[in-house]
């Protein structure tokens, strides 16, 4: 049949750079929302915030 020739996929700096900045993001809006869930509600808000999390996990 003939010699099978595959495409290698590329990967664009500036978008492995946007996933990098986006992903950093993220782990700072996280780490805020941890941080102000903690100082507005205490240990309670904290639990069911973390049931949330799991519950929605678990989808």
């Amino acid at each position: 049949m003939g010699r099978m020739d595959y495409l290698a996929m590329k990967t664009d700096p500036t978008s492995e750079d946007l996933i990098s900045s986006d992903m950093n993001e993220l782990k700072l809006a996280a780490k805020k929302l941890i941080s102000d869930a903690t100082k507005l509600g205490g240990l309670g808000f904290g639990t069911s915030f973390l049931k949330w999390v799991a519950s929605f996990a678990a989808m």
